[in-house]
Protein backbone atom coordinates (compact mmCIF):
# COMPACT_ATOMS: atom_id res chain seq x y z
CA UNK A 1 0.00 0.00 0.00
CA UNK A 2 1.39 3.45 -1.12
CA UNK A 3 1.63 5.53 1.40
CA UNK A 4 2.85 9.00 2.63
CA UNK A 5 3.88 9.96 5.98
CA UNK A 6 3.38 13.43 7.05
CA UNK A 7 6.06 13.52 10.19
CA UNK A 8 5.64 16.05 13.09
CA UNK A 9 9.81 15.80 13.62
CA UNK A 10 10.32 18.32 15.90
CA UNK A 11 8.00 16.80 18.36
CA UNK A 12 9.05 14.05 20.13
CA UNK A 13 5.83 12.18 19.75
CA UNK A 14 5.49 12.84 15.55
CA UNK A 15 9.03 11.23 14.91
CA UNK A 16 8.70 8.53 17.29
CA UNK A 17 6.39 6.95 14.65
CA UNK A 18 8.62 7.19 11.48
CA UNK A 19 10.94 4.30 11.79
CA UNK A 20 8.02 1.84 13.05
CA UNK A 21 6.30 2.69 10.09
CA UNK A 22 9.95 2.53 7.79
CA UNK A 23 9.55 -0.96 9.03
CA UNK A 24 6.43 -1.82 8.53
CA UNK A 25 4.84 -3.56 5.58
CA UNK A 26 3.32 -0.01 4.27
CA UNK A 27 5.22 0.75 1.42
CA UNK A 28 5.98 4.36 2.08
CA UNK A 29 6.94 6.56 -0.98
CA UNK A 30 7.56 9.64 0.76
CA UNK A 31 8.19 11.66 3.84
CA UNK A 32 6.36 15.61 4.31
CA UNK A 33 8.80 17.50 7.05
CA UNK A 34 7.49 20.77 7.66
CA UNK A 35 9.88 23.92 7.07
CA UNK A 36 11.20 26.23 9.79
CA UNK A 37 8.68 28.91 9.08
CA UNK A 38 5.81 26.72 9.19
CA UNK A 39 7.02 24.84 12.21
CA UNK A 40 7.15 28.96 13.97
CA UNK A 41 3.58 29.54 12.60
CA UNK A 42 2.11 26.55 14.17
CA UNK A 43 3.54 27.47 17.84
CA UNK A 44 2.60 30.89 17.61
CA UNK A 45 -1.08 29.73 17.14
CA UNK A 46 -0.66 28.10 19.74
CA UNK A 47 0.67 30.28 22.60
CA UNK A 48 2.62 33.01 21.17
CA UNK A 49 5.62 31.50 21.48
CA UNK A 50 7.75 28.43 22.24
CA UNK A 51 7.78 26.55 25.26
CA UNK A 52 10.51 23.87 24.01
CA UNK A 53 14.18 25.63 24.10
CA UNK A 54 15.88 23.65 21.25
CA UNK A 55 18.82 21.85 22.83
CA UNK A 56 15.93 20.14 25.29
CA UNK A 57 14.04 19.55 22.27
CA UNK A 58 17.34 17.77 20.98
CA UNK A 59 18.03 16.14 23.52
CA UNK A 60 14.98 14.46 23.84
CA UNK A 61 14.45 13.39 20.42
CA UNK A 62 18.10 11.80 20.52
CA UNK A 63 17.42 9.71 23.17
CA UNK A 64 14.05 8.45 21.55
CA UNK A 65 15.50 7.40 18.12
CA UNK A 66 18.30 6.27 19.98
CA UNK A 67 15.98 3.13 21.48
CA UNK A 68 13.77 3.01 18.16
CA UNK A 69 16.43 2.41 15.41
CA UNK A 70 17.59 -0.96 15.07
CA UNK A 71 21.42 -1.09 16.84
CA UNK A 72 22.74 -2.07 13.75
CA UNK A 73 21.49 1.11 11.81
CA UNK A 74 22.41 3.26 14.58
CA UNK A 75 25.92 2.13 14.00
CA UNK A 76 26.02 3.33 11.20
CA UNK A 77 24.47 6.38 10.68
CA UNK A 78 26.81 7.24 14.43
CA UNK A 79 30.13 6.48 11.55
CA UNK A 80 28.28 8.52 9.40
CA UNK A 81 27.61 11.65 11.28
CA UNK A 82 29.60 11.65 14.39
CA UNK A 83 27.17 12.33 17.36
CA UNK A 84 24.41 13.68 15.17
CA UNK A 85 21.26 11.46 14.50
CA UNK A 86 18.35 13.40 12.58
CA UNK A 87 15.27 12.73 10.60
CA UNK A 88 17.17 13.57 7.36
CA UNK A 89 19.73 10.47 8.44
CA UNK A 90 17.48 8.06 8.69
CA UNK A 91 15.55 8.82 5.78
CA UNK A 92 19.02 8.23 3.58
CA UNK A 93 19.92 5.38 5.28
CA UNK A 94 15.89 3.80 4.37
CA UNK A 95 16.94 5.06 1.16
CA UNK A 96 13.01 7.50 1.27
CA UNK A 97 12.59 10.66 -0.54
CA UNK A 98 10.99 13.43 1.98
CA UNK A 99 10.29 16.96 1.18
CA UNK A 100 10.45 20.10 2.94
CA UNK A 101 7.05 21.94 3.04
CA UNK A 102 6.10 25.05 3.77
CA UNK A 103 2.06 24.42 3.16
CA UNK A 104 0.83 21.57 2.50
CA UNK A 105 -2.47 22.72 1.15
CA UNK A 106 -0.86 25.19 -1.27
CA UNK A 107 -1.88 23.82 -4.58
CA UNK A 108 1.11 23.41 -5.89
CA UNK A 109 1.94 20.73 -3.15
CA UNK A 110 -1.65 19.34 -3.59
CA UNK A 111 -0.79 18.76 -7.51
CA UNK A 112 2.28 16.87 -6.20
CA UNK A 113 0.38 14.55 -4.17
CA UNK A 114 -1.67 14.05 -6.69
CA UNK A 115 0.63 12.94 -9.19
CA UNK A 116 2.29 10.65 -6.58
CA UNK A 117 -1.02 8.99 -6.21
CA UNK A 118 -0.71 7.51 -2.75
CA UNK A 119 -3.33 4.76 -1.50
CA UNK A 120 -3.19 6.56 2.14
CA UNK A 121 -1.67 9.51 3.80
CA UNK A 122 -0.21 8.70 7.59
CA UNK A 123 0.18 12.34 9.42
CA UNK A 124 1.83 12.30 13.48
CA UNK A 125 1.85 15.81 14.99
CA UNK A 126 1.74 17.73 11.61
CA UNK A 127 1.98 21.48 12.52
CA UNK A 128 -0.86 22.14 10.39
CA UNK A 129 -4.48 21.21 9.49
CA UNK A 130 -5.20 19.73 6.68
CA UNK A 131 -7.30 20.66 3.66
CA UNK A 132 -10.26 18.52 2.34
CA UNK A 133 -8.78 18.43 -0.64
CA UNK A 134 -6.01 17.45 0.47
CA UNK A 135 -7.28 14.27 2.52
CA UNK A 136 -9.28 13.42 -0.34
CA UNK A 137 -6.56 12.65 -2.83
CA UNK A 138 -5.53 8.88 -1.49
CA UNK A 139 -8.00 5.97 -2.35
CA UNK A 140 -7.67 4.68 1.03
CA UNK A 141 -7.69 7.49 3.27
CA UNK A 142 -5.85 9.77 5.30
CA UNK A 143 -5.19 8.93 9.03
CA UNK A 144 -4.07 10.76 12.03
CA UNK A 145 -2.43 9.33 14.97
CA UNK A 146 -3.49 11.18 18.56
CA UNK A 147 -1.81 10.61 21.89
CA UNK A 148 -5.46 10.52 23.88
CA UNK A 149 -8.38 7.82 23.98
CA UNK A 150 -10.44 10.13 21.58
CA UNK A 151 -13.38 11.21 21.65
CA UNK A 152 -11.61 12.22 24.82
CA UNK A 153 -8.87 15.27 24.48
CA UNK A 154 -9.26 15.90 21.57
CA UNK A 155 -6.92 18.88 20.56
CA UNK A 156 -3.53 20.41 21.37
CA UNK A 157 -1.33 18.50 24.08
CA UNK A 158 -3.76 16.22 25.05
CA UNK A 159 -1.48 14.10 27.33
CA UNK A 160 -0.91 17.33 29.15
CA UNK A 161 -4.79 17.89 29.79
CA UNK A 162 -5.14 14.45 30.77
CA UNK A 163 -2.76 14.44 33.51
CA UNK A 164 -4.09 17.82 34.83
CA UNK A 165 -7.44 17.11 34.60
CA UNK A 166 -6.73 13.81 36.92
CA UNK A 167 -7.52 11.38 34.18
CA UNK A 168 -7.17 8.00 35.47
CA UNK A 169 -6.65 6.74 31.98
CA UNK A 170 -5.52 7.52 28.84
CA UNK A 171 -3.67 6.13 25.53
CA UNK A 172 -2.95 6.48 21.67
CA UNK A 173 -6.05 6.75 18.59
CA UNK A 174 -5.02 6.45 14.91
CA UNK A 175 -8.36 7.85 13.34
CA UNK A 176 -9.35 8.76 9.71
CA UNK A 177 -9.10 12.67 8.91
CA UNK A 178 -12.08 14.80 8.14
CA UNK A 179 -12.05 18.81 7.66
CA UNK A 180 -12.88 18.80 11.82
CA UNK A 181 -9.61 18.51 14.61
CA UNK A 182 -10.00 15.05 15.85
CA UNK A 183 -13.50 13.36 14.91
CA UNK A 184 -12.97 10.95 12.64
CA UNK A 185 -13.91 7.40 12.64
CA UNK A 186 -11.12 5.24 15.08
CA UNK A 187 -9.33 2.67 13.18
CA UNK A 188 -6.79 1.76 16.37
CA UNK A 189 -6.57 2.71 20.03
CA UNK A 190 -4.92 1.52 23.24
CA UNK A 191 -5.25 2.25 26.58
CA UNK A 192 -3.81 1.93 29.48
CA UNK A 193 -4.14 3.33 33.33
CA UNK A 194 -2.11 6.87 34.16
CA UNK A 195 -3.01 6.92 38.06
CA UNK A 196 -0.29 8.60 39.59
CA UNK A 197 1.64 9.18 36.39
CA UNK A 198 3.41 12.44 35.75
CA UNK A 199 3.50 14.14 32.41
CA UNK A 200 7.32 12.83 32.12
CA UNK A 201 6.05 9.07 33.06
CA UNK A 202 2.82 9.79 30.20
CA UNK A 203 5.23 11.00 27.60
CA UNK A 204 7.40 8.16 27.99
CA UNK A 205 4.40 5.85 28.10
CA UNK A 206 3.16 6.92 24.47
CA UNK A 207 6.52 6.96 23.01
CA UNK A 208 6.64 3.25 24.06
CA UNK A 209 3.47 2.85 22.85
CA UNK A 210 3.18 4.09 19.43
CA UNK A 211 4.95 0.89 17.45
CA UNK A 212 2.06 -0.63 18.64
CA UNK A 213 -0.83 1.31 17.66
CA UNK A 214 1.36 1.30 14.08
CA UNK A 215 1.15 -2.54 14.02
CA UNK A 216 -2.93 -2.32 14.91
CA UNK A 217 -2.51 0.20 11.64
CA UNK A 218 -1.03 -2.52 9.70
CA UNK A 219 -3.83 -5.39 10.72
CA UNK A 220 -6.66 -2.78 9.44
CA UNK A 221 -4.94 -1.28 6.32
CA UNK A 222 -2.73 -4.81 5.03
CA UNK A 223 -4.48 -7.48 7.03
CA UNK A 224 -7.70 -6.30 7.81
CA UNK A 225 -8.52 -7.91 10.88
CA UNK A 226 -9.58 -4.53 13.07
CA UNK A 227 -12.81 -2.93 12.45
CA UNK A 228 -13.67 1.05 12.37
CA UNK A 229 -15.35 2.53 15.31
CA UNK A 230 -17.36 5.46 15.50
CA UNK A 231 -16.58 8.49 17.84
CA UNK A 232 -19.58 9.32 20.53
CA UNK A 233 -19.27 13.20 20.22
CA UNK A 234 -21.68 12.98 23.83
CA UNK A 235 -18.42 12.11 25.21
CA UNK A 236 -16.24 14.45 23.34
CA UNK A 237 -13.88 16.99 25.45
CA UNK A 238 -11.87 19.78 23.43
CA UNK A 239 -8.51 21.69 24.59
CA UNK A 240 -6.61 24.25 22.87
CA UNK A 241 -3.10 24.42 23.61
CA UNK A 242 -2.08 25.27 27.51
CA UNK A 243 -0.19 28.57 27.82
CA UNK A 244 1.21 29.86 30.91
CA UNK A 245 -1.84 30.54 32.77
CA UNK A 246 -2.77 27.17 32.62
CA UNK A 247 0.21 26.42 35.19
CA UNK A 248 -1.21 28.96 37.65
CA UNK A 249 -1.74 27.83 40.92
CA UNK A 250 -4.48 29.58 42.22
CA UNK A 251 -4.73 28.39 46.25
CA UNK A 252 -8.32 30.59 46.64
CA UNK A 253 -9.71 28.52 43.54
CA UNK A 254 -7.83 25.42 43.24
CA UNK A 255 -8.88 22.65 45.56
CA UNK A 256 -5.72 19.74 46.71
CA UNK A 257 -6.82 17.71 43.63
CA UNK A 258 -6.66 20.01 41.28
CA UNK A 259 -3.06 21.45 42.91
CA UNK A 260 -1.76 17.97 42.39
CA UNK A 261 -2.64 16.99 39.50
CA UNK A 262 -1.42 20.39 38.29
CA UNK A 263 1.89 19.38 40.55
CA UNK A 264 2.05 15.81 38.19
CA UNK A 265 2.45 18.01 35.16
CA UNK A 266 5.55 19.44 36.30
CA UNK A 267 4.56 22.86 35.44
CA UNK A 268 2.41 24.07 37.55
CA UNK A 269 3.51 27.45 39.93
CA UNK A 270 2.69 30.20 41.78
CA UNK A 271 4.62 32.80 43.76
CA UNK A 272 6.32 32.98 47.24
CA UNK A 273 8.22 36.40 48.47
CA UNK A 274 7.85 37.77 44.76
CA UNK A 275 9.72 35.03 43.99
CA UNK A 276 8.49 32.07 41.20
CA UNK A 277 8.40 28.88 42.63
CA UNK A 278 6.80 25.54 40.44
CA UNK A 279 5.73 22.81 42.45
CA UNK A 280 7.74 19.41 41.31
CA UNK A 281 6.80 17.10 43.80
CA UNK A 282 4.06 16.91 46.17
CA UNK A 283 1.25 14.97 48.03
CA UNK A 284 -2.21 15.41 49.64
CA UNK A 285 -3.11 15.06 52.79
CA UNK A 286 -6.90 15.44 54.67
CA UNK A 287 -5.41 17.87 57.34
CA UNK A 288 -2.43 18.62 59.25
CA UNK A 289 -0.97 18.22 62.96
CA UNK A 290 -1.35 21.93 63.51
CA UNK A 291 -4.87 22.48 62.05
CA UNK A 292 -6.50 21.94 65.40
CA UNK A 293 -9.27 23.64 67.82
CA UNK A 294 -11.61 24.61 65.05
CA UNK A 295 -9.00 26.83 63.52
CA UNK A 296 -9.71 29.02 60.02
CA UNK A 297 -6.59 29.22 57.65
CA UNK A 298 -6.35 31.09 54.41
CA UNK A 299 -5.67 29.07 51.63
CA UNK A 300 -1.87 29.28 50.53
CA UNK A 301 -1.11 29.58 53.79
CA UNK A 302 2.08 27.52 54.90
CA UNK A 303 0.75 25.28 58.15
CA UNK A 304 3.74 23.27 58.97
CA UNK A 305 7.20 22.46 58.34
CA UNK A 306 7.98 18.95 58.48
CA UNK A 307 10.60 16.20 57.98
CA UNK A 308 9.76 15.08 54.06
CA UNK A 309 7.36 18.85 53.41
CA UNK A 310 6.37 21.86 53.25
CA UNK A 311 2.21 21.89 53.90
CA UNK A 312 0.46 24.32 52.78
CA UNK A 313 -3.49 24.77 52.96
CA UNK A 314 -5.41 24.56 50.00
CA UNK A 315 -9.46 23.78 49.75
CA UNK A 316 -10.41 20.65 50.86
CA UNK A 317 -7.27 19.77 52.34
CA UNK A 318 -3.08 20.39 52.67
CA UNK A 319 -1.08 20.04 49.69
CA UNK A 320 2.68 18.91 51.25
CA UNK A 321 5.12 20.10 49.11
CA UNK A 322 8.15 17.60 48.48
CA UNK A 323 10.49 19.17 45.97
CA UNK A 324 10.38 22.83 43.87
CA UNK A 325 12.24 24.73 41.58
CA UNK A 326 13.30 28.32 42.47
CA UNK A 327 15.99 30.51 40.47
CA UNK A 328 16.04 27.60 37.96
CA UNK A 329 17.50 25.31 40.52
CA UNK A 330 15.90 21.96 41.42
CA UNK A 331 15.40 21.95 45.49
CA UNK A 332 14.15 19.52 48.00
CA UNK A 333 11.48 21.35 50.37
CA UNK A 334 13.68 21.30 53.37
CA UNK A 335 16.82 22.44 51.73
CA UNK A 336 13.95 25.47 49.97
CA UNK A 337 12.99 26.29 53.64
CA UNK A 338 16.28 26.78 55.12
CA UNK A 339 17.70 28.94 52.25
CA UNK A 340 14.62 31.52 52.59
CA UNK A 341 14.14 31.15 56.40
CA UNK A 342 10.33 29.93 55.96
CA UNK A 343 8.09 30.18 58.73
CA UNK A 344 4.96 28.88 59.45
CA UNK A 345 2.20 31.29 58.89
CA UNK A 346 3.46 33.05 55.70
CA UNK A 347 1.93 32.83 52.34
CA UNK A 348 2.19 31.04 49.31
CA UNK A 349 0.28 33.29 46.26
Amino acid sequence: MKTVFFCGHKSAYGLAHLVPLLQSNFNIIGVVLATDKRWNVFREKLSGKSHCSYNSYWQRIKMIVKKLIPQSVLSKLKKGCGKSIDTEIILKEYKIPFWYVDNVNSEEFIQKIEKIQPDLIISAAYPQIFSKKLISIPTQGAVNCHPSLLPKFRGAHPHFWAIAKGETESGLTAHFMTEHIDDGDIIAQISFPIGGYTYRNLYKKIIEETPNLIKQLQEFFIESKQKIKKQDDSKATYFRNDREIHHRIFWSLHDDKEIYNLARTGTAFCFFRMKKITITKCYMSETNRNLTNNIKVEEGIIVDISKDSVVIKAKNGCINIREVICDRKKMSSLNFAKKFKIEIGEKFD
